[in-house]
């Protein structure tokens, strides 16, 4: 087709070779077209735009042809087939409670026995008396009582009331045993000790319950 010396739509001259029109923008130069198709489109709605832009409207009707045949097949979790998908979960199970510290058992020691109350009519128990050891030594004299007679029983009844009084060591011994005391009597004595100073301490100790009482050596 011979290009036009001037523009179609307004009657501009043009050069040779010129596309467009400098005057109006109209094009001159007729754009490629489809064989009968840009004929058939230049026909019935007047200017063709080219053949570029029947490509590109083709290819996105394709476009969105394509993505609304794929919207249409899925259906968010099922595959090509229609079959739906199963997804396999492990049931929950809770965790065991951790187990308690273990703990000392606790033990209380048993409360003391109270002392058995004395039967009536029954004698309370004698307090044992101090025996003298195998040994010299000081000693306190409470009193002296002759052996003949009740002098055993009267000199122990006596070492134990000096016991009842909060008198420590009470004792009796029989004074023929003993170099250094008088033969013949049963001694009523408190305590054993290393020196004539201590005995003579715990005689003016005791000398309020028994005035008469006075320090000692005894030896064997």
């Amino acid at each position: 087709m011979a290009q036009p010396d001037a523009c179609p739509g307004c009657g501009a001259a043009a050069e040779p070779g010129q596309e467009y029109c400098l005057a109006c923008g109209s094009r001159i130069v007729p754009a490629r077209r489809l064989s009968a198709f840009g004929d058939a489109w230049e026909r019935r709605l007047g200017r063709y735009p080219g053949d570029w832009a029947v490509a590109a409207a083709l290819l996105l009707l394709v476009a969105a042809g394509s993505a609304a045949a794929g919207i249409a097949t899925s259906d968010g979790t099922g595959d090509g087939s229609g079959a739906p998908t199963i997804v396999a979960t492990s049931p929950v199970v809770a965790a065991p409670p951790a187990p308690l510290p273990e703990t000392q058992p606790v033990t209380t020691a048993p409360p003391p026995r109270p002392a058995p109350k004395p039967r009536p009519g029954l004698k309370p128990p004698e307090p044992e008396l101090a025996v003298w050891p195998p040994r010299d030594g000081y000693t306190v004299v409470l009193a002296s009582l002759p052996a003949r007679g009740k002098g055993l029983a009267n000199a122990r009844a006596k070492a134990k009331e000096a016991k009842s009084r909060g008198v420590s060591g009470v004792g009796v011994l029989l004074s023929g045993g003993f170099s250094s005391l008088h033969p013949g009597y049963y001694v009523i004595f408190a305590g054993v000790y290393g020196s004539l100073d201590q005995a003579q301490t715990v005689a003016h100790a005791l000398a309020a319950k028994y005035p008469n009482a006075y320090a000692r050596l005894v030896t064997h």
